[in-house]
């Protein structure tokens, strides 16, 4: 496909780890099936002309480099991008004037700052609303159980003890994110360091800069309810997160996925169709937040997993079978070689019997 290029900084690398030095390989997964193995390495990769992959080793960032600045998506956290800005300012003689969010998650949207003098921060409409002082949307099954607005650590550790590895966070980030150690955490304090958006888009957007052109599409809600699919065109590269490929995605996209909750919250006929307006978009490698490279009929893999997913459970649900009887009947073999099949595919069926019938309405 092309030939990878890495520059690493052992400042950027060293900065990272300790942001990372609790979510270890094992927090992972670390029952029933062999984890997946994370290296935390700061580096930078060219995928195809002025594009590259910004990566500490699991979670990845994309930027396009231009006569005129720079567009990135995605800081990750506030130690990658000061890694990442230094490393940007030694090699391209030209600032990052467009920084955009693929959605409001801790994980991906925090960072901005040491770009904040020269970039535009980008994201979809919905962000705003997750950046307004209340419980925002949160991934894992960290859901405002009691209606407080409020963090609770029962709410981060109740998902994380439950599925340890898959859902919830790890143990001590409560105490992380609590920065006035008070047993709280408020919104302000998860989002500290996420800057809110410069300007916002509902559907689609075009940013034009040095010649270049980038895409930016809503493709709907899934894993979050903001997210932003961001398209190169001219490079033919599509930038997604936490969809399609998500954390546990290593080297091969065939992976049972990780389904926190009801699917995050989102009837799984959205899912669908935000994994559908992802695949009808004109390119050939998939560059996700998380994975290696993966070309445009992989997409379709994860794909036919959901719908396959959905017309089991949908027919038991019909059948009138309890959730019980379709853990035990529903088998979905074809998919028996796909990473984590015994630990996850039960979930995911939990997941999805709990999404079409809490959401059906939806």
């Amino acid at each position: 496909m092309h030939s990878p290029k890495f520059f690493m900084s052992f400042k950027g690398l060293i900065a990272t780890l300790f942001f990372l030095m609790s979510f270890s390989a094992t927090t992972i997964l670390a029952q029933d099936e062999e984890a997946p193995t994370f290296t935390f390495r700061n580096s930078i990769e060219n995928i195809t002309g002025d594009l590259y992959r910004a990566s500490d080793g699991a979670w990845h960032a994309i930027f396009l480099v231009t006569e005129e600045g720079i567009i990135l998506a995605d800081p990750l956290n506030l130690p990658f991008a000061e890694w990442l800005k230094g490393e940007l300012d030694s090699r391209f003689d030209v600032p990052v004037k467009y920084v955009i969010y693929s959605h409001s998650h801790f994980d991906h949207a925090a960072g901005a700052a040491p770009f904040a003098d020269t970039a535009t921060i980008v994201a979809q409409e919905r962000m705003t609303m997750n950046m307004d002082g209340r419980f925002p949307h949160m991934p894992g099954d960290m859901i405002d159980r009691n209606s407080n607005g409020l963090i609770e650590k029962d709410e981060i550790m109740g998902p994380t003890n439950a599925d340890p590895g898959i859902c919830g966070m790890f143990d001590g980030w409560f105490e992380q994110i609590d920065l006035n150690s008070d047993g709280i955490v408020t919104p302000a304090e998860l989002q500290n360091d996420i800057l809110p958006p410069d300007i916002t888009y509902s559907e689609r957007m075009t940013l034009s800069l040095g010649g270049k052109t980038v895409e930016l599409m809503h493709p709907g809600k899934n894993h979050g309810d903001d997210m932003t699919v961001v398209l190169f065109p001219e490079e033919r590269v599509v930038f997604a997160t936490d969809m399609i490929a998500d954390a546990l995605v290593r080297e091969d996209i065939r992976s049972i996925p990780s389904a926190c909750g009801p699917l995050d919250g989102t009837p799984i006929n959205e899912w669908i169709r935000s994994y559908e307006a992802v695949a009808a978009l004109d390119f050939d490698i998939f560059a996700g937040g998380h994975g290696a490279f993966f070309s445009k009929d992989e997409v379709y893999l994860p794909l036919e997993f959901l719908k396959d997913l959905r017309l089991a459970v949908n027919a038991g649900l019909a059948n009138g079978m309890t959730l019980e009887e379709m853990l035990e009947d529903i088998r979905l073999e074809e998919y028996d070689d796909w990473a984590f099949y015994e630990r996850l595919l039960p979930k995911a069926i939990e997941a999805t019997y709990e999404n079409m019938t809490l959401l059906r309405f939806q």
